[in-house]
């Protein structure tokens, strides 16, 4: 069986009223991201897609899958203004890069 999880990680955090993008706050010496990344790197999920915000990707990918060595994260895209936008970038990013996925799982 084929799954893959879309985590959508391309908010703003406004209402935090940090400068820093929520899913890139640190608990414990580690940003947010990497605790959803990790609990999906550990569980029977086959693929990841990672949905960030436009202009991120290249950090989300040195700073977050590469420095944590996330082996399941198989792209990252840009997301879109809205979060229905960016849930559309994933599954379009799952027919690309996961064609044969039988389940999607959609990480809010």
């Amino acid at each position: 069986m084929s799954t893959t999880a879309i985590v959508l990680a391309a908010g703003q955090g406004k209402r935090m009223g940090s400068k820093v993008a929520k899913q890139y706050l640190l608990i414990k010496d580690k940003p947010v991201l990497y605790y959803t990344l990790k609990a999906f790197e550990n569980s029977l999920i086959n693929k990841i897609i990672v949905v960030t915000g436009s202009g991120e990707e290249e950090y989300c990918k040195r700073e977050i899958v590469e420095a944590y060595g996330f082996r399941k994260v198989v792209a990252i895209v840009s997301g879109g203004k809205e979060r229905y936008h960016s849930v559309n970038k994933g599954l379009e990013a799952v027919c690309k890069y996961v064609p044969d996925c039988e389940y999607v799982f959609i990480h809010d």
